[in-house]
């Protein structure tokens, strides 16, 4: 009796603990000012947390590990025949009241083909700078990871100088737009996280 009264305990405290981390994994939707960044039909989808377009994402389990590959990426307005070019990067680096270091580079793919982009077997590209997943510093809030898509103009090479392929810091994607003519983004969108060992700082 007294077995099965504890194996029921164990189970309603699972039980329990379950709710609350699925609980803190729900993501929701970002809104204000920053919620102009998201373009309809433009999409960031990660495996085990699904798609986190114009979303807060919140520290919980397995957060870390979940973004650390880089996500599928669609457009729902792509051009079949085109070619794109995808920069992601985070303007609150180190932190949002002081961004030091902005824009932090965090992904540039060249080459996309809009077909890919259509039916999400991708991105597939060439690489210009290694994705990397969002590492925010502890105690500096929330941090947002900003993804944008622009038409790569026909027969254009886009690089990045070999001063600026060290460092990942400071570096101007208006200006590397303007660089290689690519004018403005045809989509942006962005989602928003935090430290994974920090408190979620953020009430819906």
């Amino acid at each position: 009796m007294w077995k099965a009264l504890l194996l029921h305990m164990c189970h309603l405290s699972l039980v329990g603990l379950f709710t609350v981390i699925h609980a803190t994994c729900d993501l929701h939707p970002i809104t204000g000012d920053d919620a102009q960044f998201c373009s309809d039909g433009f999409h960031v989808v990660y495996q085990g947390i699904g798609d986190v377009s114009c979303k807060h994402v919140p520290p919980c389990e397995n957060y870390t590990q979940a973004l650390s590959d880089a996500p599928v990426i669609t457009y729902s307005n792509a051009q079949e025949d085109k070619v794109y070019i995808l920069i992601m990067v985070d303007p609150d680096a180190p932190s949002r009241q002081n961004p030091k270091s902005k824009p932090w580079r965090h992904w540039v793919l060249a080459d996309i083909q809009g077909r890919d982009l259509l039916s999400g077997k991708g991105p597939n590209g060439r690489v210009i700078t290694v994705y990397k997943g969002p590492t925010p510093p502890a105690n500096t809030g929330y941090h947002r990871y900003q993804f944008r898509l622009y038409l790569q103009p026909p027969g254009s090479f886009p690089s990045l100088p070999s001063s600026e392929e060290k460092s990942r810091g400071n570096f101007d994607p208006d200006e590397f737009a303007s660089l290689y003519s690519l004018g403005r983004p045809v989509a942006t969108t962005q989602f928003t996280a935090q430290n994974s060992q920090q408190k979620d700082t953020v009430s819906f």
